[in-house]
């Protein structure tokens, strides 16, 4: 039995472009842009993907010591939990870098990270939360002072921000 060959001829508009890498570079690079803009597409919707916090191994994790009393301690009910934890991404989003309008970095820097702000959480009305966050740049050791670097939030029950401030 003869096998079947057909023969097809490639258009001079497509070899043009093909001969600048005759092993079809051209075409997987075109691919590779319109799959890489595809995936970079997700950011541009605000999806990224939280990082677990680290943790220690367990060998370590045993050696620090646990609290005797949780005498002192803050108590927040879960609501109140859900309405910090609304307003906080809102506020400063993982992995979003401040900018300040001096351009000063060690200040960006410092009110760049989540550990700098104090937050009071506030019960009011029915069942809404105020939530405000005031940065404490000495924690990052710096002295400039700053009179708007923090946010306050109205939070409802059911995880809306209602007003921002």
């Amino acid at each position: 039995m003869a096998a079947l060959t057909i023969r097809w001829r490639m258009p001079d508009s497509m070899r043009r472009l093909c001969a600048v890498h005759p092993a079809g570079v051209v075409g997987r690079f075109f691919a590779a842009v319109a799959l890489g803009g595809v995936l970079s597409g997700c950011s541009y919707f605000g999806y990224y993907k939280l990082e677990k916090a680290e943790t220690l191994p367990q060998e370590e994790s045993d050696k620090v010591p646990l609290p005797q009393s949780y005498e002192g301690a803050v108590e927040l009910q879960g609501p109140a939990v859900a309405a910090l934890e609304v307003a906080m991404r809102d506020f400063l989003p993982p992995g979003t870098k401040v900018r300040w309008k001096d351009g000063y970095t060690p200040l960006e820097e410092c009110l760049s990270r989540r550990e700098t702000y104090d937050a009071l959480v506030l019960p009011y009305g029915d069942g809404l939360f105020s939530v405000a966050f005031t940065p404490v740049i000495e924690r990052c050791g710096l002295t400039t002072a700053i009179l708007d670097g923090g946010a306050e939030y109205v939070v409802d029950g059911r995880g809306r921000v209602l007003r921002v401030r």
